[in-house]
C-alpha cells in the first residue's frame, strides 16, 4: 500500500511540468551554463596575464643605491623577466608614483641606499614595490602576483650566486638574501598587498546581498498581485471608478518605499559586513583601525561613489519589483504568477559575476560598456567605475537601470489597461506564456 502510494505521489509530482521544469532541468542547464562561463571568463583573464608576462613586463625603477648587487637585479629582471626598466631619478616617493602612473607603468621598485652593502655583509637586501592597481579584478590581481615574483625569483637567483661563490655563509642569509615589502596604490590610497587581496575577497561576496534582496523584491511583487488574483480583491479594486494609473501608480510608490528601505537596510548591514572581514586581513592593529573607519571597499570610493552606489541598489531593487509585478500580472494565482519570477536570481547572478571578472582598466571598451549596461549590474559596475576612475561607466549602468524602469513601467501600464489582466494567461496559450519569459 505504501509503496502505491509513493508511485502515485512521484508521476503525480512529475506531471507537473513547471516542477519537473524547476527541479530537474534548471539546475542542470544552471551549473553546466555557471561552469562553462566562471571557466571560460578566468580562461580570459589567464590569458591576458601570460601575455603581458610575454610580451615584457615595464617598470619603473628608483635606485637609490647604484651598487653592484642593484645592478645584478636589473640585469636579471632583463635577462629572464624580459623587462623594460625605466629609471627615474627623484626621492620624493610621491613625484615617483606619479611619474610611473603618468608613463603608463604598473608598478615602481624602490631599491634603498646600502643595498648593495648590506648584501656584501651578509644582511638582506630590501626591496620595496609599489604596485599600481586601477581595478580590483582576477586579471590586475595576477599581475600583481607576477610583479611580486620578480623579487621573489630574484631573491633565489642572488642565493644561487651567493652559495655558489662564497665558501662559508650564514644559511639564513644565503637562503632569502632578499626581502621585498610590496604595497598597493588603489584610489589614491597605499595599503599593503595582504589588505588587497582582503578586498578582492570581498567582490565576490558583494553580489550575494544585491542577489537576495532583488530575488525576494521580484519575489514578494509577483506574490502580491497573484494574493489579489486569487482572493479576487483586484477584481473589485478594478471595479471602482478609480482611474487604472492611478492603481498602477500605487503599486509603484509601495514598492519604490519598500526598495528604498530595502537598499539602507542592506547598505547599513553589508558595510559592517564587509569592514569587519577586512579587518581581518589587515597586517597591523593601525591598519585594521583605517579600515574600520573607512569600511572596506566602501570607504575607497568615498562619498559621492557611496551615493552612487546606494542609487545603483535602489534602481535595481526598484526594477525588480516592478518587473515583479509585470511578470506576476500574467499569472492566475499565487502559484503560477511566483512561477513567472522563481529564476529571476539567474538574471542577477550572472551579469553581477561578469562585471566582478571585468578589468575596467585592461579590457577592451566594447566588453566593459557591454556589462555596463546590463541593469541588475549596476552596484558592481558602480564599486568598480570609483575603483578605477572611470566614474563614467557607473552613470551609464544607472541609466541603463532608468532606461529598462521606464519600459517596465510602460508594459504594466498597458497592462493595467487591458481587459486579460484578471484572466491571466489562457489555457490554450499556457504553455507558450510560460516559456515566454523563459521561466
Amino acid at each position: 500500500m505504501l509503496k502505491s502510494l509513493i508511485v502515485k505521489e512521484v508521476k503525480d509530482l512529475l506531471r507537473d511540468r513547471k516542477i519537473l521544469f524547476a527541479m530537474i532541468i534548471m539546475p542542470l542547464i544552471i551549473y553546466i551554463g555557471m561552469g562553462a562561463a566562471m571557466s571560460s571568463l578566468m580562461e580570459q583573464s589567464i590569458k591576458q596575464v601570460e601575455e603581458t608576462v610575454k610580451a615584457g613586463v615595464k617598470i619603473a625603477l628608483l635606485n637609490e643605491d647604484n651598487g653592484p648587487w642593484s645592478k645584478t637585479f636589473i640585469e636579471y629582471a632583463e635577462k629572464y623577466w624580459n623587462a623594460t626598466i625605466i629609471q627615474i631619478n627623484t626621492t620624493n616617493l610621491n613625484k615617483a608614483l606619479n611619474t610611473t602612473e603618468s608613463l603608463g607603468l604598473r608598478a615602481l621598485y624602490i631599491i634603498p641606499p646600502g643595498f648593495s652593502a648590506n648584501i656584501s655583509n651578509e644582511k638582506p637586501g630590501v626591496i620595496q614595490v609599489y604596485f599600481i592597481l586601477h581595478d580590483l579584478s582576477i586579471t590586475s590581481m595576477g599581475l600583481l602576483s607576477v610583479y611580486n615574483n620578480i623579487v621573489s625569483g630574484f631573491s633565489k637567483y642572488l642565493s644561487s650566486i651567493i652559495i655558489t661563490r662564497t665558501a662559508k655563509v650564514n644559511p639564513a642569509f644565503a637562503m632569502a638574501p632578499i626581502t621585498g615589502k610590496t604595497q598597493v596604490l588603489l584610489s589614491g590610497t597605499i595599503v599593503s598587498a595582504n589588505l588587497v587581496q582582503a578586498l578582492s575577497g570581498q567582490l565576490f561576496v558583494l553580489p550575494v546581498a544585491p542577489m537576495l534582496v532583488i530575488g525576494y523584491a521580484t519575489s514578494i511583487a509577483a506574490m502580491s498581485i497573484g494574493v489579489e488574483k486569487e482572493e479576487k480583491t483586484l477584481e473589485v479594486l478594478l471595479s471602482l471608478p478609480i482611474r487604472r494609473r492611478d492603481i498602477v501608480l500605487s503599486k509603484l510608490t509601495g514598492s519604490l518605499l519598500i526598495s528604498l528601505l530595502a537598499s539602507i537596510s542592506m547598505l547599513i548591514g553589508f558595510s559592517y559586513y564587509m569592514r569587519s572581514m577586512t579587518s581581518i586581513g589587515a597586517n597591523s592593529t593601525s591598519e585594521a583601525t583605517q579600515i574600520s573607519m573607512t569600511g572596506g571597499i566602501f570607504g575607497l570610493i568615498g562619498v559621492p561613489g557611496l551615493i552612487l552606489y546606494v542609487l545603483s541598489v535602489f534602481f535595481a531593487v526598484f526594477l525588480a519589483s516592478t518587473l515583479g509585478l509585470y511578470l506576476g500580472s500574467f499569472g492566475e494565482n499565487v502559484r503560477s504568477a511566483q512561477s513567472m519570477v522563481g529564476y529571476i536570481w539567474i538574471i542577477v547572478f550572472f551579469p553581477l559575476y561578469m562585471a566582478i571578472f571585468t578589468d575596467f582598466a585592461l579590457d577592451p571598451l566594447a566588453k566593459i560598456l557591454a556589462i555596463s549596461v546590463i541593469p541588475f549590474a549596476a552596484p558592481l559596475v558602480v564599486l568598480k567605475a570609483f575603483l578605477s576612475g572611470k566614474i563614467i561607466y557607473g552613470v551609464i549602468s544607472i541609466a541603463s537601470s532608468i532606461g529598462l524602469l521606464a519600459l517596465i513601467v510602460y508594459l504594466l501600464t498597458k497592462r493595467f489597461e487591458g481587459e486579460k489582466l484578471l484572466v491571466g494567461k489562457s489555457k490554450r496559450k499556457k504553455k507558450s506564456a510560460f516559456f515566454k519569459f523563459g521561466f
